[in-house]
């Protein structure tokens, strides 16, 4: 009977120790991924001193520069489908990303945008094509950012949409799982380009702990546009002015999870031209995630943080124990010996 008990004690120890080895080497590597299905939104408000408007009036395009608007911004992010290499047991993501901004006192569109990419579901770092023979993950036409076309095709209707297909390297829409206390590249829209975000601490926002990074754009001149002559100060119908961004974007990150708890986002933008030597500001403003929108990603971090945590540190440590435990009492069980008989002499 002893033996047998032994023998069940040490197989539960192996059992055990095994456990402890594949929950974070092999069971959290597949369960730390992002899904491939997606479906959500964030909402930011907030204030510019600056905005430009553009609207139809009497069938006829109007462009003005707001004062003092207040503003919404909506980021919708779904997933996409339709491109091969969005099947179950894939390790790499197609999500599609659309943002609108409004004037709240109208709801007038101040900006738009929208673009799709193919990104790492562990790491959440935008594809890049391999060079050379090697296989790629993503398809060429998996990842791209829509633009308007500079003319519309008739008077007083909006410019056509076209999707230039392009790698959006850093990260996107999240951080990696287990985000570290070091500098990341994140992918930045507005430049189309990774800019390193800097890691400036841990805070806490409504009981949660996160670390905090700041992402900080110089002015970077992002297009060309032709803008009415009236706009910047400058005679003439149409002027060609170049547009100019900068900005600082903050972000609060759950480490376990690599989500996005918290985002604010303070930019400028600027028209210069060398029909007008004063640039002519098109944007001033903030933007913060509501509180709505804050609660929504807690939830989303408690739903995902006590399993994370478990199959990477609580459950190894608890099985190591005690499979040590069961390993010890089988050793034990094994190799004592019953006392030998006592001997009476007659």
């Amino acid at each position: 009977m002893r033996r047998a008990l032994s023998l069940i004690f040490l197989a539960l120890g192996v059992f055990a120790i095994a456990g402890a080895v594949l929950l974070p080497t092999y069971v959290k590597p597949e369960l730390a991924k992002v899904p491939l299905n997606q479906e959500s939104t964030s909402v930011l408000e907030g204030t510019a001193s600056k905005v430009l408007a553009v609207k139809t009036e009497g069938g006829k395009t109007v462009t003005e520069i707001r004062d003092d608007a207040k503003l919404k911004a909506t980021a919708h992010v779904v997933a996409n489908f339709a491109p091969p290499e969005m099947q179950e047991g894939t390790d790499v993501a197609v999500w599609l990303m659309a943002v609108s901004v409004v004037d709240t006192e109208d709801d007038t569109v101040v900006s738009a945008s929208k673009r799709q990419v193919c990104f790492d579901r562990r790491t959440a770092e935008g594809y890049v094509p391999p060079g050379g023979d090697q296989e790629s993950k993503c398809s060429d036409k998996s990842s791209f950012v829509t633009k308007l076309e500079e003319k519309a095709e008739k008077e007083n209707e909006k410019p056509k949409e076209i999707q230039e297909y392009k790698p959006q390297p850093g990260l996107n829409f999240k951080f990696p799982f287990g985000t570290e206390q070091k500098d990341y590249q994140v992918y930045d829209d507005n430049t189309g380009r990774a800019v390193q975000a800097r890691f400036k601490g841990v805070e806490e926002i409504k009981g949660v702990e996160v670390y905090k990074f700041v992402q900080e754009i110089p002015a970077t001149k992002i297009a060309m546009k032709k803008v009415p002559g009236s706009l910047i100060g400058a005679a003439g119908d149409s002027v060609e002015a170049g547009q100019f961004y900068q900005g600082t974007i903050t972000s609060w990150i759950e480490p376990v999870t690599g989500i996005q708890v918290k985002q604010e986002q303070q930019s400028r933008q600027e028209l210069r031209s060398a029909a007008n030597p004063t640039p002519t500001v098109v944007f001033d403003g903030k933007l913060a995630f509501t509180d709505a929108t804050v609660d929504a990603m807690v939830k989303q971090v408690d739903e995902n943080k006590g399993k994370l945590d478990f199959i990477g540190s609580t459950g190894p440590i608890v099985l190591g124990i005690g499979g040590a435990v069961f390993l010890a009492l089988g050793v034990f069980l094994l190799v004592k010996r019953r006392p030998a008989p006592s001997r009476h002499q007659h």
